[in-house]
C-alpha cells in the first residue's frame, strides 16, 4: 500500500487515531516526528524514475549499435592535367561513396592543381557497409569529366588511420576496383552407395543482394564454380551455374552443380551419432590446401562484355572452417586473388602504407577519418548516470558536482561532450536551469568585466551549442536571403587600396559594401520575432544573472548578449556559411572578402553599442564605413534588438514574416499508375522542390508553375517507404488531403530532406501553439547522449581515480592538485567532491559491466554466416574491440567504498550471468 497514492491518507489517519483523546497512552513529540519523517520518505520514494524498468533477460535483443562517420576533406595536391590544358580551366570535384552509394559530392574547386575543399561531415550511417571510397574527377568546359583517381578504405583501414589528418596517395580507377555484395551458398556432399567417401561436392547458389551493378533480368546473372589447389595452381573443370533470386521457402528448387573432388580430398561419410561433428575434411590425406572458388558474373545487355561481381573462396582442406552437412551460409564477395599473387600483394600493401606518410610528388588527397560505433544499452542502465547529472544542478557548491568534473577533463574531451550535455538537459526540460547554473559559476569567477563570456569556457560552449541546436533555422531565415544575394551578384567590396585590382574604384566598392552591410544589419535587428522562445528564455536568464552581479549596468548586459548573438552566432556564420549550414558551396575569393568585411563591420558596431566609445581607427581604410554606421540610429536599433530578444513577452514569431528558402533541390516524384495495359506501372519524374519556413512545394523547374503545395502546419506524415525491390529511396510527405512520394538519389540526401521537413514542421508548431516546453519537439536519443558521457568518464577513468586518491590524502599537499583543479578547499566542499568522484566511479564501473554482459550475450546469439553477419564481414571486429579495449576497466577491482556504493547496482548485472574471465577470453578466441 505504500506505493499507492491513497496510502498517504491512510498513514495520516493512523497518526490522527493514535493521538485521539480516547487512547490510554500518550505519544511523545519525538515519536510523532519520526512518523512524519517516515511518511515523507514514502512520499519521496513514490517519485517515478526517469526510465521505466525492463526485463533484463532481453538485454541482447535491446542492445543497439549506432554507426557514426566523421570525415574532413581537406585538400588535394599534384593533380595531373590533361595535355594542353592549363590550371585556370581546371575544375576538381570529390565524390564520397559508401560501397556503391554516393553520399556526398563536393562543389567544384577551380584554377589550381592543388585544390582546397575544407569540408566537414558528420554522418549517422543507416546501413552496414564494407568500403568507404573517395573519387576525384576533373571537369573542363565542354568535355566529359575525367577520373583522376580514388582512395578506398575497408573498416580495418579506417580504424588504422582514425583521427589523424594525413596524405593518402590516389590509385587509378578501374571497373573492378571495388567489389561489394554477398551471396548465399549451400555446400553438401554426395556419397556413392558402395563407398563411405564423398567423391563430389554439391554447390547451390540460393540468393544474392547488394551487388554493385543492378541485375535487370535474372537470366543474365550466372556463377562459375571450380576447385583450385595451391601446389599445382591448377583448376578443375569449371561448372556454370544459373542464378535466380529465391525466397527461403523455395530454396529446394535452386539449380545445383556437382564438383568432383580430387584424389586425397575425399571426405569420410559421417554416421548418425557423429553427424553434428561432421566436417568437410575430417581425415585429410594431404597437407595441400584445396579451395572452392565461386565467381559471380553478369552479361551486359546488348553487349558482348561481361561484368565481374566478385568471388567467394572457401577452403576445403588445410583451413579451420568446418561445414556441417547441408550447410547454408552467406558470404561476402571478394576481388580476384591468385595464390601466386599473395606475396606480391603483401609487398604492394607495405609500399602503399609507406607512401601514406610522405606521398612525395604523387597525386594525393589529405583526409581525416573517424569511425565510431556506439553500443547503446537499454534505458534503465543509464538511470544512475541520468540522476547524477541532473542532481549536479542542486549540488552546493557546484564545483564539487559530477557535471563540474566533466568540465575538468582534457579540452579535446570536453569539446566532444558539450553537445550531449545540452541535449540531455534539453530532453529533461532542465536546459534553462543548466544555463542559469553555468552562467552564475562563470560570472562569479570572472575577474575583468570586459572579458565576460569572451573565452571558450564550459558555460560559453553550452550556450553556443544550445543556440546552434535550437536556433539553426532562425539563423537560416535571417541570413540566407542576404547570403544568396551576395553569392549571386558577386560585386566587389574591397576598400583596402593595397588590394584593389585594375579597373576597380574605391567609391563603387564602398557603395556595394554599405548596401550589403545595411541589408544584413536590417535582417538581424528585425529578427526578434523569428527567434525561438527557448532561446529568448535563455537570453533572459543571461541578462537577469548578469544584472544580479552588475546591477544598474546595462552596458554589461548588452555585452553578454552581444558576445553570443553577434560574435559567436551571426558574425561567425557570415565568415563560415558552409560550416553553419547556410550554403553548400564554399565562397570564392571575391565573396569571401565581402563576407569578411561585412562580418567585421557588424562586430565593430556591436562593440560600439556596448562600450559607447568611438570606434578604433587602426584600419584607416575602414574609417569611412565606421562613420556611416556609428550613429545613434544604428546604436538604438541594436539596443532595441537586445531588449526585445531577451524579453519573454515579445510578439509572436510568425507576425509579418517574409518567406525564406530553407532547402531546395531536385527530387523525383514517384507515382504508381494502374492504367498501363492492366499492369502496375511506375513513373519517376524530376521535380524542383523548395522548402520555406511556411510551405513545401514542387514544380517542373525553378520558376515554373507549382505542381503541388503543402503547408507545414497541415503536414501529418513524413516517413520513408520501403521500395527496395525497385532500388528506390522513396519518402512520403502527406497532409490529411494530399500526399506526395519523392525519390532521392542516395540515402544521405533522403535523410537531409526528411530532417529539414521535420524541423520546419516542429518550428511551425512551436510558433503557432506558443508552447514553452519545447523539448518535446526535438528528437533526442537520450540513451546515446548518456552513452557519450559514460565513454568520456571511461576513457579518463585513471584520471578520475587519481582525483579520488588525491582527495583522500591526509596532508594538504596531497590534496592541493585536485583542489586547484576544482576550487574546493574547505572541508565540507572537499567531502562533497569526494562523494561525487566516488559516485562517478561506481556508475562508470557498473555501466561498463552492463556493456560487457550485453555484448557477450549478443555475441553468443550471433550466427556467423547469417545474412546480417556474412562470412568475411569485419563488423564483428567492432564488438570485439569494445570488449578488448575496456576489459581491464570493466573488471578492475573496486576499492572498499566504491564496492559499497555499487552493491545495489551490481546485483542486477550479476543476474545476467556475466562470464568469468576465462570464458571471456575464450569468446574472443572464437570470434
Amino acid at each position: 500500500l505504500i506505493r499507492r497514492p491513497d496510502s498517504y491518507f491512510i498513514f495520516f489517519f493512523a497518526t490522527d487515531w493514535l493521538i485521539s483523546p480516547g487512547q490510554q497512552f500518550k505519544i511523545s513529540l519525538s515519536f510523532i516526528k519520526i512518523i512524519l519523517s517516515i511518511n515523507t520518505v514514502f512520499m519521496a520514494a513514490d517519485d517515478k524514475p526517469p526510465f521505466m524498468d525492463m526485463d533484463k533477460d532481453n538485454v541482447a535483443q535491446s542492445l543497439r549499435f549506432v554507426d557514426i562517420l566523421d570525415l574532413r576533406l581537406v585538400e588535394a595536391k599534384n593533380l595531373s592535367l590533361r595535355q594542353g590544358s592549363s590550371a585556370m580551366d581546371h575544375f576538381v570535384c570529390c565524390v564520397i561513396k559508401l560501397d556503391s552509394e554516393e553520399i556526398f559530392r563536393s562543389s567544384t574547386t577551380a584554377k589550381t592543381t592543388n585544390p582546397f575543399f575544407g569540408d566537414d561531415f558528420h554522418f549517422e550511417v543507416q546501413k552496414k557497409f564494407r568500403l568507404l571510397s573517395f573519387y576525384l574527377f576533373d571537369h573542363y568546359p565542354g568535355r566529359v569529366a575525367r577520373p583522376l583517381g580514388r582512395i578506398t578504405f575497408c573498416k580495418d583501414d579506417i580504424f588504422r588511420y582514425s583521427g589523424v589528418e594525413r596524405w593518402f596517395p590516389l590509385k587509378p580507377i578501374s571497373r573492378h576496383s571495388d567489389v561489394i555484395g554477398k551471396v548465399c551458398l549451400e555446400l553438401s556432399y554426395e556419397y556413392t552407395n558402395d563407398s563411405k567417401l564423398a567423391k563430389r561436392l554439391k554447390v547451390r547458389l540460393l540468393d544474392f543482394c547488394d551487388l554493385s551493378l543492378p541485375v535487370s533480368r535474372s537470366g543474365e546473372l550466372y556463377a562459375l564454380v571450380h576447385l583450385q589447389r595451391d601446389d599445382e595452381q591448377l583448376f578443375t573443370d569449371t561448372k556454370k551455374l544459373r542464378v535466380r533470386r529465391l525466397s527461403p521457402e523455395s530454396y529446394s528448387s535452386a539449380e545445383a552443380v556437382y564438383v568432383d573432388l580430387p584424389s586425397g580430398c575425399f571426405a569420410k561419410q559421417a554416421t548418425i551419432t557423429d553427424e553434428a561433428d561432421f566436417s568437410i575434411d575430417p581425415h585429410p590425406t594431404t597437407s595441400v590446401s584445396t579451395i572452392l572458388r565461386v565467381s559471380l558474373w553478369h552479361d551486359m545487355p546488348r553487349s558482348f562484355s561481361t561484368f565481374f561481381h566478385g568471388e567467394v573462396r572457401v577452403p576445403l582442406t588445410g583451413g579451420r572452417r568446418q561445414f556441417h552437412l547441408s550447410n547454408i551460409a552467406w558470404y561476402y564477395l571478394k576481388p580476384r586473388s591468385r595464390p601466386s599473387e599473395r606475396d606480391r600483394s603483401a609487398k604492394r600493401n607495405q609500399s602503399i602504407n609507406a607512401n601514406f606518410d610522405d606521398p612525395g610528388d604523387l597525386c594525393a588527397l589529405k583526409l581525416r577519418i573517424r569511425y565510431n560505433v556506439d553500443h547503446i544499452l537499454p534505458s534503465p542502465y543509464y538511470n544512475e548516470l541520468w540522476r547524477l547529472l541532473l542532481d549536479s544542478l542542486s549540488c552546493k557548491p557546484f564545483r564539487a558536482s559530477a557535471l563540474s568534473l566533466l568540465s575538468c577533463l582534457p579540452k579535446t574531451e570536453v569539446d566532444n561532450i558539450v553537445l550531449p550535455i545540452v541535449r540531455i538537459f534539453l530532453h529533461s526540460n532542465q536546459v534553462k536551469a543548466l544555463i542559469q547554473t553555468q552562467c552564475i559559476e562563470e560570472i562569479s569567477q570572472c575577474q575583468d568585466v570586459n572579458t565576460l563570456f569572451r573565452s571558450c569556457s564550459f558555460a560559453t560552449r553550452c550556450v553556443f551549442e544550445l543556440m546552434k541546436l535550437v536556433g539553426h533555422q532562425y539563423m537560416i531565415s535571417t541570413l540566407k536571403p542576404c547570403l544568396d544575394k551576395i553569392y549571386t551578384e558577386r560585386k566587389c567590396c574591397e576598400v583596402d587600396p593595397d588590394r584593389l585590382q585594375p579597373g576597380q574604384t574605391l567609391v563603387d566598392n564602398l557603395r556595394n559594401l554599405v548596401i550589403y552591410t545595411e541589408l544584413v544589419l536590417s535582417r538581424i535587428v528585425d529578427s526578434n520575432h523569428r527567434c525561438p522562445q527557448l532561446l529568448k528564455d535563455a537570453f533572459k536568464i543571461l541578462r537577469e544573472v548578469t544584472a544580479c552581479f552588475y546591477p544598474n549596468r546595462l552596458e554589461v548586459q548588452w555585452l553578454v548578449l552581444s558576445s553570443f548573438l553577434i560574435m559567436r552566432f551571426f558574425a561567425a556564420a557570415l565568415l563560415n556559411p558552409k560550416t553553419f549550414g547556410l550554403r553548400k558551396d564554399n565562397p570564392d575569393a571575391t565573396v569571401a572578402r565581402t563576407l569578411a568585411l561585412v562580418s567585421k563591420t557588424i562586430q565593430r558596431l556591436s562593440n560600439f553599442v556596448v562600450c559607447g566609445r568611438k570606434l578604433s581607427e587602426k584600419e584607416a581604410f575602414m574609417v569611412p564605413l565606421w562613420e556611416r554606421f556609428a550613429d545613434e540610429r544604428h546604436r538604438l536599433a541594436f539596443i532595441k534588438f537586445f531588449d526585445r530578444i531577451s524579453c519573454v513577452s515579445s510578439e509572436s514569431s510568425m507576425t509579418g514574416e517574409s518567406v525564406t528558402v530553407l532547402k531546395e533541390g531536385v527530387l523525383f516524384e514517384y507515382k504508381a499508375n494502374s492504367g498501363c495495359l492492366g499492369r502496375r506501372c511506375l513513373s519517376s519524374k524530376p521535380r524542383y522542390c523548395c522548402l520555406t519556413d511556411n510551405e513545401f512545394y514542387w514544380c517542373k523547374h525553378k520558376g515554373s508553375v507549382r505542381l503541388g503545395l503543402l503547408h507545414l502546419s497541415d503536414i501529418v506524415l513524413i516517413q520513408a517507404i520501403d521500395e527496395k525491390s525497385q532500388g528506390k529511396l522513396v519518402f512520403e510527405v502527406a497532409t490529411p488531403n494530399v500526399s506526395v512520394k519523392l525519390d532521392a538519389s542516395h540515402s544521405m540526401e533522403m535523410g537531409e530532406w526528411m530532417a529539414a521537413l521535420k524541423k520546419a514542421c516542429r518550428r511551425q508548431q512551436l510558433a503557432l501553439k506558443q508552447i514553452n516546453d519545447a523539448c518535446q519537439y526535438y528528437e533526442i536519443d537520450i540513451e546515446q547522449q548518456l552513452e557519450n558521457i559514460h565513454l568520456a568518464f571511461l576513457r579518463h577513468i585513471e584520471t578520475v581515480r587519481a582525483w579520488k586518491e588525491a582527495s583522500n590524502g591526509k596532508s594538504q599537499d596531497e590534496r592541493q592538485d585536485v583542489y586547484t583543479l576544482t576550487g574546493c578547499s574547505d572541508e565540507i566542499s572537499s567531502q562533497i567532491l569526494h562523494d561525487s568522484i566516488q559516485a562517478v566511479l561506481a556508475c562508470t564501473y557498473t555501466l561498463e559491466q552492463g556493456h560487457r554482459a550485453a555484448l557477450v550475450k549478443y555475441l553468443r546469439q550471433m550466427k556467423y554466416g547469417s545474412k546480417d553477419l556474412p562470412i568475411g564481414d569485419d563488423n564483428y571486429l567492432l564488438l570485439r574491440s569494445r570488449i578488448r579495449e575496456y576489459a581491464s576497466i570493466s573488471w578492475a577491482p573496486l576499492s572498499q567504498d566504491e564496492d559499497t556504493t555499487c552493491i545495489g547496482q551490481m546485483s542486477t548485472v550479476e543476474e545476467n550471468n556475466i562470464l568469468p574471465t576465462t570464458d571471456f577470453q575464450n569468446m574472443q578466441t572464437v570470434i
